[in-house]
């Protein structure tokens, strides 16, 4: 079984400095969502530090892209993970990408540029479209063998019930 990552930008309306959490969800919805999520996060060891805004994500995504482009993903990919949930940067933050990308092996400048220009764009539009049309509207969402779609933040044995499934059954 391969592993795919694809961009999704999950706000895309959501302006560079972003929204405030709490006025975009309401305070009830935002609690329930950070504790849902820090439940996950503490069942497996992870550190997860929500911010209060609801980012645009669309300059990582990008810088992400241009990793792929650059045979860098997979590092830049755990790095922008590391500074958005550890909080150790600013994914909306063109500086902050680019030294997330640096630290990644990536050329600064020419990912600067690539931010800049939203050279990606078009990637990102068509991700999210075809995304859309298969009902795709929360992150994480992951896709098993085109058969099975578990939208958002789930207990790792959800995943791990989905993968014995599909090997137990026969081709």
């Amino acid at each position: 079984m391969s592993i795919t990552w694809l961009p999704f930008e999950l706000h895309p309306e959501a302006p560079p400095e972003g929204i405030p959490r709490e006025r975009y969800f309401g305070r009830e919805r935002s609690e329930q969502m950070h504790s849902h999520l820090q439940d996950i996060a503490e069942s497996v060891g992870l550190t997860m530090r929500s911010r209060d805004v609801i980012i645009n994500s669309r300059r990582a995504l990008g810088a992400a892209e241009f990793a792929r482009e650059h045979g860098r993903f997979e590092k830049m990919h755990h790095a922008l993970f590391q500074a958005h949930w550890e909080g150790t940067g600013k994914l909306e933050d063109v500086d902050d990408l680019v030294r997330i990308g640096s630290a990644a092996g990536l050329d600064p400048v020419g990912l600067r540029e690539a931010i800049e220009a939203n050279h990606y764009g078009d990637v990102i539009d068509e991700n999210r479209r075809m995304a859309s049309s298969a009902g795709i509207d929360a992150i994480p969402a992951h896709v098993f063998e085109r058969r099975f779609l578990i939208l958002g933040a789930q207990p790792y044995d959800v995943l791990e019930q989905v993968v014995e499934r599909i090997r137990s059954t026969p081709d």
